[in-house]
Protein backbone atom coordinates (compact mmCIF):
# COMPACT_ATOMS: atom_id res chain seq x y z
CA UNK A 1 0.00 0.00 0.00
CA UNK A 2 1.08 3.40 -0.90
CA UNK A 3 2.54 5.30 1.94
CA UNK A 4 1.10 9.10 3.10
CA UNK A 5 3.86 11.07 1.17
CA UNK A 6 2.88 8.60 -2.16
CA UNK A 7 -0.63 9.00 -1.83
CA UNK A 8 -0.43 12.75 -1.70
CA UNK A 9 1.85 12.93 -4.36
CA UNK A 10 -0.51 10.38 -6.52
CA UNK A 11 -3.85 12.58 -5.42
CA UNK A 12 -1.84 15.68 -6.28
CA UNK A 13 -1.39 14.35 -10.04
CA UNK A 14 -4.99 13.32 -9.91
CA UNK A 15 -6.38 16.41 -8.88
CA UNK A 16 -4.50 18.45 -11.43
CA UNK A 17 -4.95 16.59 -13.95
CA UNK A 18 -8.51 17.67 -13.86
CA UNK A 19 -7.60 21.30 -12.47
CA UNK A 20 -5.26 22.22 -15.39
CA UNK A 21 -8.54 20.81 -17.55
CA UNK A 22 -10.77 23.45 -16.46
CA UNK A 23 -11.56 26.77 -18.68
CA UNK A 24 -12.99 30.17 -17.13
CA UNK A 25 -16.48 28.92 -18.85
CA UNK A 26 -16.32 26.12 -16.83
CA UNK A 27 -16.01 27.57 -13.36
CA UNK A 28 -19.53 28.94 -12.96
CA UNK A 29 -20.89 25.74 -13.92
CA UNK A 30 -22.03 23.09 -11.49
CA UNK A 31 -19.72 20.92 -9.82
CA UNK A 32 -20.41 17.16 -9.06
CA UNK A 33 -19.79 18.15 -5.45
CA UNK A 34 -23.75 19.43 -4.11
CA UNK A 35 -24.67 22.56 -4.56
CA UNK A 36 -21.13 23.70 -5.39
CA UNK A 37 -20.27 25.35 -8.40
CA UNK A 38 -16.47 24.37 -10.09
CA UNK A 39 -15.43 27.85 -8.89
CA UNK A 40 -16.66 26.80 -5.05
CA UNK A 41 -15.22 23.41 -5.41
CA UNK A 42 -11.91 24.65 -6.55
CA UNK A 43 -11.29 27.56 -4.14
CA UNK A 44 -12.22 25.02 -0.87
CA UNK A 45 -9.61 23.06 -2.00
CA UNK A 46 -6.77 25.70 -2.89
CA UNK A 47 -7.95 26.67 0.68
CA UNK A 48 -7.62 23.06 2.13
CA UNK A 49 -3.51 23.19 1.25
CA UNK A 50 -3.61 26.76 2.98
CA UNK A 51 -5.87 25.50 6.10
CA UNK A 52 -4.06 22.13 6.56
CA UNK A 53 -0.81 23.89 6.19
CA UNK A 54 -1.63 26.12 9.19
CA UNK A 55 -2.98 22.63 11.16
CA UNK A 56 0.55 20.72 10.98
CA UNK A 57 1.95 24.02 11.30
CA UNK A 58 0.55 24.34 14.99
CA UNK A 59 -2.01 26.39 14.28
CA UNK A 60 -5.53 26.54 15.94
CA UNK A 61 -8.72 26.57 14.81
CA UNK A 62 -9.75 30.02 15.11
CA UNK A 63 -6.91 30.82 12.75
CA UNK A 64 -8.04 27.97 10.74
CA UNK A 65 -11.63 29.58 10.58
CA UNK A 66 -10.45 33.15 9.65
CA UNK A 67 -9.74 31.44 6.35
CA UNK A 68 -13.03 29.99 5.38
CA UNK A 69 -14.18 32.99 3.61
CA UNK A 70 -11.13 34.07 1.79
CA UNK A 71 -11.14 34.08 -1.81
CA UNK A 72 -8.17 31.92 -2.88
CA UNK A 73 -9.23 32.76 -7.11
CA UNK A 74 -9.03 36.62 -7.28
CA UNK A 75 -7.34 36.52 -10.33
CA UNK A 76 -9.55 33.60 -12.08
CA UNK A 77 -6.38 31.32 -12.42
CA UNK A 78 -7.34 28.05 -10.51
CA UNK A 79 -4.03 26.59 -10.72
CA UNK A 80 -1.22 28.65 -9.66
CA UNK A 81 -2.85 29.22 -5.83
CA UNK A 82 -3.57 25.41 -5.73
CA UNK A 83 0.34 25.00 -6.31
CA UNK A 84 1.13 28.04 -3.92
CA UNK A 85 -1.29 26.32 -1.22
CA UNK A 86 -0.18 22.58 -1.98
CA UNK A 87 3.35 23.41 -1.88
CA UNK A 88 3.14 24.57 1.53
CA UNK A 89 1.33 22.38 2.97
CA UNK A 90 3.65 19.74 1.83
CA UNK A 91 6.54 21.55 3.40
CA UNK A 92 4.55 21.74 6.71
CA UNK A 93 3.88 18.20 5.87
CA UNK A 94 7.55 17.34 5.88
CA UNK A 95 8.83 19.23 8.90
CA UNK A 96 5.48 18.49 11.04
CA UNK A 97 5.46 15.83 13.50
CA UNK A 98 2.65 13.73 11.89
CA UNK A 99 2.10 11.75 15.60
CA UNK A 100 1.18 15.09 16.80
CA UNK A 101 -2.45 15.91 17.04
CA UNK A 102 -4.09 19.25 15.39
CA UNK A 103 -7.20 20.92 16.14
CA UNK A 104 -9.11 19.91 13.10
CA UNK A 105 -12.74 21.71 13.07
CA UNK A 106 -13.97 17.74 13.20
CA UNK A 107 -12.00 17.07 16.03
CA UNK A 108 -8.72 16.76 17.18
CA UNK A 109 -6.95 14.51 15.07
CA UNK A 110 -3.00 13.19 14.98
CA UNK A 111 -1.70 15.15 11.45
CA UNK A 112 -1.01 11.56 9.70
CA UNK A 113 -4.65 11.37 9.61
CA UNK A 114 -4.99 15.11 8.25
CA UNK A 115 -2.65 13.93 5.97
CA UNK A 116 -5.11 11.06 4.67
CA UNK A 117 -7.81 13.96 5.04
CA UNK A 118 -5.84 16.02 2.60
CA UNK A 119 -5.46 12.58 0.48
CA UNK A 120 -8.51 12.13 0.47
CA UNK A 121 -10.21 15.76 -0.49
CA UNK A 122 -8.01 15.55 -3.63
CA UNK A 123 -9.31 12.28 -4.82
CA UNK A 124 -12.71 12.72 -4.29
CA UNK A 125 -12.98 15.95 -5.61
CA UNK A 126 -11.45 15.49 -8.45
CA UNK A 127 -13.90 13.01 -8.87
CA UNK A 128 -16.20 15.85 -8.30
CA UNK A 129 -14.95 18.40 -10.57
CA UNK A 130 -14.35 15.83 -13.26
CA UNK A 131 -18.39 15.66 -13.59
CA UNK A 132 -18.47 19.29 -13.86
CA UNK A 133 -16.69 19.64 -16.27
CA UNK A 134 -16.99 16.59 -18.01
CA UNK A 135 -13.73 14.98 -17.83
CA UNK A 136 -12.55 11.43 -17.01
CA UNK A 137 -11.54 10.86 -13.45
CA UNK A 138 -9.29 7.43 -13.12
CA UNK A 139 -6.85 7.00 -9.74
CA UNK A 140 -4.20 4.84 -9.64
CA UNK A 141 -5.03 0.95 -7.83
CA UNK A 142 -2.82 2.09 -5.33
CA UNK A 143 -4.49 5.38 -4.23
CA UNK A 144 -7.63 3.49 -4.28
CA UNK A 145 -6.46 0.78 -1.75
CA UNK A 146 -4.64 4.11 0.02
CA UNK A 147 -8.22 5.43 0.14
CA UNK A 148 -10.43 2.41 1.30
CA UNK A 149 -8.11 1.25 4.14
CA UNK A 150 -7.56 5.20 5.44
CA UNK A 151 -10.19 7.60 4.26
CA UNK A 152 -13.00 5.29 4.72
CA UNK A 153 -12.92 5.07 8.42
CA UNK A 154 -12.76 8.80 7.90
CA UNK A 155 -15.97 9.12 5.84
CA UNK A 156 -17.92 7.16 8.11
CA UNK A 157 -17.31 9.72 10.73
CA UNK A 158 -18.16 12.30 8.55
CA UNK A 159 -20.96 10.44 7.63
CA UNK A 160 -22.08 10.15 11.25
CA UNK A 161 -21.75 14.03 11.14
CA UNK A 162 -24.10 14.74 8.11
CA UNK A 163 -21.28 16.06 6.48
CA UNK A 164 -20.89 13.49 3.79
CA UNK A 165 -23.74 11.52 1.50
CA UNK A 166 -25.12 8.18 2.38
CA UNK A 167 -23.42 5.11 0.76
CA UNK A 168 -24.41 4.46 -2.26
CA UNK A 169 -24.94 1.06 -4.44
CA UNK A 170 -21.63 0.52 -6.38
CA UNK A 171 -21.63 0.26 -9.75
CA UNK A 172 -19.32 -3.47 -9.85
CA UNK A 173 -17.30 -4.78 -7.02
CA UNK A 174 -13.87 -2.81 -8.64
CA UNK A 175 -12.30 -1.10 -5.83
CA UNK A 176 -12.85 1.88 -7.41
CA UNK A 177 -16.71 1.42 -7.66
CA UNK A 178 -16.68 0.27 -3.91
CA UNK A 179 -14.74 3.76 -3.19
CA UNK A 180 -17.35 6.06 -5.23
CA UNK A 181 -19.92 3.94 -3.15
CA UNK A 182 -18.23 4.75 0.25
CA UNK A 183 -17.90 8.27 -0.50
CA UNK A 184 -21.45 8.90 -1.62
CA UNK A 185 -20.64 9.27 -4.97
CA UNK A 186 -23.94 7.69 -6.69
Amino acid sequence: MLGHTEAIDEAVLLWTGVLERVGAADLGAPSGCADWSNRELVNHLVGGGDRYAILLRGGGEAEVAATRSTDYLVDGDPVAPFWLFQNAFRDAMATADLDVEVEHRAGWRPGRQLVAMRVMELALHAYDLAQGIGATWEPSDGLVEYLLVEAVPILDEFRGWGMVDAVGEAASQRPVDRLLALAGRH
